[in-house]
Order: C-alpha cells, then structure tokens, then sequence
C-alpha cells in the first residue's frame, strides 16, 4: 500500500522550504527512513510517497496541526492500485463553472434571491432534490429562450476545468460531464472543453400565441438527481470493463454524493459539509489542477 501525502494551495505561493523541510523531517522520524519527495507545482503542490501497509496517524495529526492555520489543503492519499484514473465523471455547477446555472437564469429574470435559497438548501442536503428543482423551474415559466444564449456569454469556468479535462483525455480516460442542471448548458460546455459525454436533465419547451418558444415551467422525466449519478458512474464502469477504484468523481453538493461514495477518488471542490462528510480527498485553496495532483500528476505533464 502507498500513501500520498499531498498538500496545495493554488492560490498563493505559500509552500516554502520551511514547511518542506518540516514535514520531511516528521515523515522520517516516524517512519525511519527518508521518503520520496514531488513537486508536483512549484511552491503551490507536493507530495510525500510512504510504501506501508498503515499509515501512522501521530504522524498525520502531526501535520494537521502544523497546517491548520496555514491555509493549505491536507489529503492522503491511499492506494495499490494505478493513480491515473481512467474514467472521470465531473458535476458542472459550482464544478466545472463557477456558477449555479439556475440561480444565473433566475437573475436574468428578477428571481435570484428567491431561486438561490431553493439551490442552497438542496445543496445543503436540507430539502429533496428533485422537488426542489420542480420548484425552481416552474418559476422559469413563459420565459423565452434566449435567456439560454444570455447564459451563456456570462458563465466562467472555474480554473483548472480546460487543464483537468485536456490532460485526462490525452492519458486515454474516459471524461463526463453530469449535472442536476439542463442539457442546453451541459452540451454547450461538453463540446467546449472536450467531455466525451455529457449527461443532465432536459426543459420542456412550447410554444406561446405568437410561436416563439418559450420555457414551459415544467422538466422531463425521469429527473436526473443523486441517485442517477451514481448509476451513470456503474454504467460507465460496467460499459468501459473498469473497476470503481479506475474513477474519479467530483463535485461539490447533496446530490454528488453517491458517485462520490463509490468512485476510487471522490473528490469534494469547495463542496457543502454534507459532502465533504463522504469524500476521500477535499480541496479548499486548490484549483482542478488539484484532481490532477491528486493522481500523482505534475504540471510539467498537464496538457494547456
């Protein structure tokens, strides 16, 4: 068994030779034995390779408390089997965009405060998803489409979204997106940034008096929610003859939980308590490059 011990921080270049050394000096104390040291981002990414059967947890609680007011995140690490993952299933809100999608279409139209509590409390795992989402959409009724367009032109990837995806798609993984959210978007960001696949809930659309189109208020069924991404995650591993430890999964709220529970890397980015609870490897002050850190991948071999 290898364990990582990764720590980054994007954001600022924070990680000195002071706390290298530190923690260096730890891991060999309580190992007995110098251990291999990556850089994996300058001053922003590294990691520590212990090959043993347990990880001694004096030693973790050592550096947790070393970092806790650093700033930095703190992940271990722990596998047999290839780092490199070869299939990743991405949730796109506050994911891979910056983003609430719905709560975006709802200030176009006036409704922002009155939508963003709805998202935030599914989020929060505190109302059912899917109702809310009936909620939130009904309030999206007569809209025109264009409003879709408008969208569009105003969402923002968050950093590191065109790295994760060019550079798990040149090491042969299998990449998707799947979101609670609407496939105008998730179709629009798949041909974007290069998904192989995209999956996400559709908008039932009509006709007004005049035959413009406009949003009908309501959401085709079957609702993609908490419960489907953890089957689309079985599928995909079923379909490419994979194994769950071969996925990463990643999102941020309530209803990424179950792939994240299954998937060998499940992965929390600035996620909701109640998903942080269930993810093994959770970055706070990390950008998408960190999913790819995560896999023992330096930015010498991340693809721009």
């Amino acid at each position: 068994m290898n364990h990582h011990i990764l720590i980054s921080n994007t954001k600022e270049y924070k990680i000195n030779t002071d706390l290298i050394s530190f923690i260096s000096h730890q891991i060999e104390f309580f190992t007995g034995s110098s251990n291999s040291l990556k850089e994996l981002s300058s001053n922003k990414a590294f990691e520590w390779t212990i090959v043993s059967q347990k990880l001694n947890n004096d030693l973790v609680k050592i550096i947790k408390k070393h970092l806790l007011n650093e700033n930095i995140d703190l992940n271990i690490i722990s596998t047999d089997k290839e780092r490199k993952k070869k299939l990743l299933l991405a949730d796109m809100d506050s994911t891979i965009i910056m983003e609430e999608s719905l709560d975006e279409l709802a200030k176009l139209i006036g409704l922002e405060k009155e939508v963003s509590k709805i998202t935030s409390d599914a989020m929060n795992g505190k109302i059912d998803f899917e109702q809310a989402l009936i909620k939130r959409v009904s309030m999206l009724k007569n809209q025109p489409i264009t409003i879709f367009n408008e969208l569009k032109k105003n969402i923002k990837l968050n950093i590191g979204a065109k790295e994760l995806i060019k550079t798990m798609n040149s090491n042969g993984a299998t990449t998707v997106l799947i979101s609670g959210g609407f496939t105008f978007l998730t179709n629009y960001l798949k041909d974007f940034l290069g998904f192989h696949y995209s999956h996400a809930n559709i908008l039932k659309i009509e006709k007004d008096i005049d035959g413009s189109s406009i949003i009908s208020g309501k959401v085709e069924y079957p609702i993609l929610d908490k419960n489907a991404k953890g089957k689309f995650l079985e599928n995909y591993v079923e379909n490419l003859n994979i194994n769950f430890d071969d996925a990463l999964c990643v999102g941020d709220g309530a209803n990424d939980i179950e792939m994240i529970k299954k998937s060998g890397l499940g992965v929390s980015y600035n996620g909701k308590d109640i998903l942080n609870n269930a993810a093994n490897v959770k970055f706070k002050y990390t950008n998408l490059k960190g999913l790819l850190y995560a896999q023992g991948i330096s930015d010498k071999e991340i693809i721009t």
